[in-house]
């Protein structure tokens, strides 16, 4: 699991500065009290060759450019699967061997922790187990 993962870093940059990277940044941050120091991203073009839209920074915390980001820093890959299937070959083409892929897996794990620990609502995984007791 990243949470993990973490556990074996200093620090740590997200690749991503849409929903999934924003989602992990805040149960991460809650989990661990921890935070990015940027969220990366790639081209400026997204696949259809229209600009994407990233922000410039988020809740203070600058994106930057992936060539920005030294080579060995611990990267939580915050990205869609599909888009992940882009994304991870030109990070290891790139010398960026200290990768996780938030896969959705992954993804459901990490949001399921923050939901626990903040009550939000019952988990499904915690409603099989009450039902089957």
């Amino acid at each position: 699991m990243v949470l993990d993962e973490l556990m074996n870093h200093d620090s740590f940059v997200i690749y991503g500065a849409q929903v999934i990277a924003y989602g992990a940044y805040v149960a991460i941050r809650h989990l661990t009290g921890r935070k990015p120091e940027c969220f990366a991203v790639g081209r400026s073009k997204g696949r259809s060759g229209y600009p994407t839209e990233n922000p410039e920074s988020i809740e203070g915390i600058p994106v930057r450019p992936i060539e920005e980001v030294p080579k060995g820093t611990f990267i939580i890959v915050g990205v869609t699967e599909l888009i992940q299937k882009e994304v991870l070959p030109y990070l290891a083409e790139n010398g960026y061997r200290d990768v996780f892929a938030l896969t959705q897996h992954e993804e459901h794990l990490l949001m399921s922790e923050y939901y626990r620990s903040i009550e939000r609502f019952p988990l499904a995984d915690e409603m099989r187990e009450d039902a089957a007791s």
